[in-house]
């Protein structure tokens, strides 16, 4: 994946010749490329959409910034004018150059108690993605376990764990669980575009994962696909 939009290359798990399938003789190659890219400041977007508390990620090179983005009933009178500012809030931060963007997937509730919200979560990431799609962002959408997986090597592990194990890997102090979900998002936009050779089993597994079977809009080269 290579063009004005995104100036980087895809090496990873999943783009390999049939001839070279786990990627080792493109691992020199994958070296000098890290090498050439360090310093470049791609732009990465990672979010983690909320009614309440959005969660919202930009990385820039090696800077992360990070935002939670709230609303209450107070502040938005209506259900469809709390979806039209939360996207409003959410599509000016996002740079005109951003080069990919991971959104994460709809909630699935797991009782009939939580039909509700699990609507008007769908309505908002149904609204933002179409946001995205107009404005011909690149971006894709990630599964809940593959943003826990990423960042802690398990696909089942709690929202603290995760807050906790961004700070361990990358420094951020996210002040909740949305920020820090956005944070991996964004890392995992990162290596969507570059995978780094050193990159631990599981993250190459989730890039694999997500490179080949999750839905994509935008992607220059590539069609899209829904879910």
């Amino acid at each position: 994946m290579s063009d004005n939009n995104c100036p980087c290359r895809v090496i990873g798990p999943g783009t390999f010749p049939l001839d070279d399938p786990d990627g080792s003789k493109s691992k020199a190659e994958l070296e000098k490329i890290f090498q050439e890219k360090r310093g470049t400041e791609q732009v990465m977007v990672g979010l983690d959409m909320s009614l309440t508390g959005t969660g919202f990620a930009l990385k820039e090179g090696a800077k992360i910034t990070l935002e939670t983005i709230k609303t209450t009933t107070s502040t938005c009178t209506d259900d469809l004018a709390r979806l039209k500012h939360i996207v409003s809030e959410v599509m000016k931060r996002i740079p005109q150059n951003v080069n990919m963007i991971c959104i994460e997937d709809f909630f699935t509730p797991a009782n009939a108690f939580q039909i509700g919200a699990a609507i008007k979560l769908a309505m908002l990431g149904a609204v933002i993605r179409l946001a995205l799609y107009d404005a011909k962002f690149p971006f894709y959408i990630v599964a809940p376990s593959q943003i826990k997986k990423f960042v802690t090597g398990s696909g089942a592990s709690q929202k603290s764990i995760i807050i906790r194990e961004v700070f361990k890997r990358w420094g951020l102090d996210c002040k909740d669980d949305n920020q820090a979900d956005a944070c991996t998002l964004a890392h995992i936009a990162d290596q969507l575009c570059f995978l780094p050779a050193d990159a631990p089993k599981y993250q190459i597994e989730v890039v694999k994962k997500v490179l080949n079977e999750r839905p994509c809009y935008n992607i220059p080269g590539k069609p899209c696909r829904d879910s």
